[in-house]
């Protein structure tokens, strides 16, 4: 079948226009009608019910957009890896990550990378309030995030990252060694993440707090984990961060803690604007699907 015609299909299955599919192709609404017809003889079928005013999709036509879509979706892919490859340029992936939603992402690219090594990824620490702003500007073609962050909009789409739980950091030998009540935290120094930089962290721990009755002595809060880590290092207080975060972030200095008794699970997302327009976006996004949330 004519890829054209599949061209127009999915045009006229997105406008319900004869007349805008013909403009938007740069072709006569005849030479539409004709590929229109030319596939239902193919396929045996009618894709379309016409009318004087509208066009509807048939139940046919609404089976077989999907598919259509998905073909293409892979020719526009493999027409961009191709011509990069052929002109010598290399494509250009932006992901976006905010100040705790860092350990992860090379799980996610490290599949992209080995299948399209001609493709730049940039990776950058970006403000929690600028990351929808980042999104709608096409400024970042992904954006990985926590859940709870995700604005309420018809243009923004998302897939499931990770899951994390939250732990206890302690200068070693301020806490004892393993899991703790978080109720034996109710006379320590605390230092947290700011609460600018992560809103929905920083709601989250206090929310620990209150559960426990305990009125938090917050000593500091910093713009960066690498500044909270020191602070922890050095004693000044003890913090509660992403498990994961403390991991990446540890020293012999520090002691990790699991919170007993109580649910601390936070989820992640990876997230994008659906009008995105570069191809690699959907090729990164096709590999990440492949990945299961529960082996990150």
């Amino acid at each position: 079948m004519d890829i054209n015609l599949i061209k127009y299909f999915v045009s006229v299955a997105q406008n319900l226009n004869f007349s805008e599919t013909a403009r938007q192709n740069f072709v006569s609404q005849s030479t539409v009608s004709r590929g229109i017809k030319e596939m239902e003889k193919e396929l045996g079928a009618s894709l379309f019910s016409r009318t004087k005013r509208n066009v509807v999709l048939t139940p046919e036509g609404k089976a077989l957009l999907p598919y259509a879509m998905e073909i293409i979706e892979n020719l526009n892919s493999a027409t961009f890896i191709i011509d990069k490859l052929q002109k010598g340029i290399d494509g250009k992936l932006t992901v976006g990550y905010d100040e705790t939603s860092g350990p992860y992402i090379s799980k996610y690219l490290q599949g992209f990378v080995a299948k399209y090594p001609d493709i730049t990824v940039d990776i950058k620490k970006i403000q929690v309030s600028e990351e929808i702003l980042a999104l709608d500007n096409n400024e970042y073609d992904i954006v990985f995030m926590l859940r709870d962050m995700m604005p309420d909009s018809p243009d923004i789409d998302h897939l499931d990252a990770y899951d994390d739980t939250l732990s206890v950091i302690s200068k070693k030998g301020v806490l004892a060694g393993g899991g703790i009540d978080f109720d034996q935290l109710h006379q320590q120094n605390i230092v947290l993440l700011s609460e600018v930089i992560s809103p929905i962290l920083y709601m989250e721990i206090l929310d620990l707090f209150r559960t426990y009755n305990i009125i938090p002595n917050i000593v500091n809060r910093y713009d960066d984990v690498r500044s909270v880590v020191t602070a922890v290092s050095a004693g000044i207080g003890i913090s509660i961060l992403p498990t994961s975060l403390c991991r990446a972030m540890f020293n012999s200095q520090f002691e990790i803690h699991r919170i007993k008794g109580i649910d601390t699970s936070i989820s992640y997302i990876m997230t994008w604007n659906k009008a995105m327009r570069n191809p690699g976006t959907k090729l990164f996004l096709k590999e990440a699907s492949k990945i299961n949330v529960e082996d990150v």
